[in-house]
């Protein structure tokens, strides 16, 4: 995990624009966020245990590729994304655990806010459960790979290849310093960065959306 020094004391706390009156993360016009710098979104996602903002473009987008198909959000954290596109929120809500709950307080960081709609589901459970023909996913963790030590991963986390095998598309939602690693880029894929996507990264890369699609992986496979 990199870490960036912050002085709170110079940097806008920009929590009034994007959380709602509960306390909730808002789904917000991406012309908002462009008028933030990247420390103050950084500062603003420690604060409150939140990685990626959703954008009213990256859920219109997501609804035009989903179209008439279902799906589900796994690792959904928050759920907001999931509540704005009417679908199932998924994820393994490990930061309730009480070792890593204590991980986080020695940071001096929270924990992510699971939402009120996010079962309590790892992302194969889930996709076994529901049997989504799209499954979404925003800054999730790949599995671990002992044999490929050097991509680093999470034991606990997301086989994203076994996902891709069990559903017609996998949309990605990261960012490309932060998700450079991952073993699936090695898979036939669409990669596209829109100017609408905005997260808590402060390493100077952009944010991306990729897609495996499965008529693409057996074209090229």
């Amino acid at each position: 995990m990199e870490s960036f020094a912050i002085d709170r004391t110079r940097v806008r706390d920009i929590s009034h624009l994007l959380l709602d009156d509960l306390g909730r993360l808002r789904v917000t016009p991406s012309r908002i966020l462009s008028e933030t710098t990247r420390t103050e979104r950084l500062l603003f996602g420690i604060l409150h245990g939140f990685y990626s903002f959703p954008t009213t473009e990256l859920c219109e987008f997501l609804r035009g590729r989903i179209g008439g198909r279902s799906a589900i959000e796994i690792g959904a954290g928050h759920g907001i994304l999931a509540r704005e596109l009417g679908i199932p929120a998924t994820d393994n809500r490990q930061q309730e655990e009480a070792a890593i709950k204590a991980h986080y307080e020695r940071l001096g960081q929270p924990t992510v806010p699971y939402g009120d709609n996010v079962e309590r589901l790892d992302a194969a459970a889930a996709v076994a459960q529901y049997k989504p023909e799209v499954v979404i996913a925003c800054w999730v963790t790949h599995r671990y790979d002992p044999s490929r030590p050097q991509a680093g991963g999470s034991e606990t986390d997301v086989d994203e290849a076994a996902i891709i095998g069990s559903c017609d598309e996998y949309i990605f939602v990261g960012n490309e310093h932060v998700h450079a690693n991952k073993p699936i880029w090695q898979l036939p894929h669409e990669r596209l960065t829109p100017p609408w996507l905005y997260s808590r990264a402060a390493n100077g890369s952009g944010e991306f959306i990729a897609i495996w699609n499965r008529e693409q992986l057996r074209a090229e496979g």
